[in-house]
This record gives C-alpha cells, structure tokens and sequence, in this order.
C-alpha cells in the first residue's frame, strides 16, 4: 500500500484528466451550478500548471500561491452551492459565509501564517465549511427527490466527491505546516499519496457528475 501511495503522491494530479475530459465532452449541457464546477476544474488544472513551473522548472517556494488557490477555490464552490440552493435555504447564508470565509483567511495571513507557510487553519476552516455545504446539499436533494434514479443526478456526484475530498483531508490540511517539516520523509510521502488518492477519486466524481449533465433538474 505504501508504494501506492508514493506513487499517487508523485503522479495523483494525471487524475484531473477524467473531469477535464469529460468537461471538454459535455461542456454544450453544462447549466447553473455545474458551470461553478467546471470552473472549479479549470482553477484546479490552472493550479497544477503553476505549482509544476515554480516548483519544478524555476525550483522557487511557491507555498504563497496555495493563500490565493484556497481563497478562490471556496468561493467556486460556495458559488456551486448557492445556485443549486436556489432558495432552498436563506439566500443569505452562503453569501455570509463568503465574507466570513474571506475576512478570517486575510487575517490569519496577517497575523498567523505568512505567505512563506502553509495556510493550515484557512484550509481546516475551508474543509469544515465544504463539509456543512454538502451534508445541506444532501438534505436538500432527500427532501425534495426530483429524481427516480439518484445515480443519474450530477449534483450528487459531484457533492459526493467534494465531501469525500475535505472530510477525508481535514485533519491533512490542519497538520500540513508539522507534515511539511516532518524529517520521516515515508511518512510524508504517504500524507501526500492519501490526499492525492483522495483529490483524484474527487475529480473521477465529479467527471461522472459532468457525464450526467443532461439530466439537470
């Protein structure tokens, strides 16, 4: 298991060609909240471009870059929730949390971790908030059952592997500042494998969400 998740942990990101491809083969069907995901895509590859030059070719500290990544990554997925919500709650609770969301990640990297560092409480806060997001979206597709068949709803899929990703990484993310400096490199290795594993069953999700983009409700 151990050189599985070495491997993910080198070459996870390959995975981002499952919901990049079936984003280019639905793109046509792509409505409402499954437009936020296909951007939310579209920061992710943006993301894995930037992090390979800096690191790789230029082998400069690109830690800072992860500050504004987790910013607008929030935001597209909030956006993602509140369109599919549609009043389904009160239309100001995800605005709210934005502004929230926002005000706490500028301050805890002015005062807490600096762009030199991980920002491992703004991503525990994000996974918490992601989390809360899709139990309500849950919720929401329960009650009202505008489908017969749930397999066939994008928007589970994709909230599927959203929760899948933060839940499973939150404890990650709080601890990458120790795990960065860990001197067990293995152990690291395996840290970063599990949450490679855990982004690339995300984006297989939500590529099988894109592929059932037709069936909008």
């Amino acid at each position: 298991m151990s050189w599985f998740l070495k491997w993910m942990a080198s070459n996870g990101s390959v995975f981002l060609l499952v919901s990049s491809g079936m984003l280019l083969l639905r793109w046509r069907y792509l409505t409402s909240c499954l437009r936020f995901a296909a951007l939310f895509i579209g920061l992710a590859i943006l993301g894995e471009i930037v992090s390979y030059i800096t690191g790789h070719l230029l082998h400069v500290h690109n830690l800072y870059i992860l500050h504004g990544y987790t910013i607008v990554e929030f935001l597209l997925i909030a956006l993602f929730y509140r369109s599919f919500f549609n009043g389904f709650y009160p239309r100001w609770l995800v605005p709210a949390l934005i502004a929230g969301f926002l005000l706490i990640a500028a301050l805890s990297t002015i005062f807490l971790q600096q762009l030199s560092d991980s920002n491992a409480y703004v991503r525990g806060l994000e996974s918490l908030l992601v989390i809360g997001l899709a139990l309500l979206c849950f919720y929401k597709i329960l009650t009202e059952l505008l489908t017969k068949r749930l397999e066939k709803d994008p928007v589970f899929w994709i909230n599927t592997g959203f929760l899948l990703y933060f839940a499973g990484n939150l404890f990650l993310f709080l601890l990458s500042n120790a795990l960065l400096k860990q001197p067990h490199q293995q152990l690291s290795f395996m840290a970063w494998g599990l949450h490679a594993l855990l982004m690339a069953l995300m984006h297989v999700f939500i590529g099988i969400g894109l592929w059932f983009s037709p069936n909008l409700r």
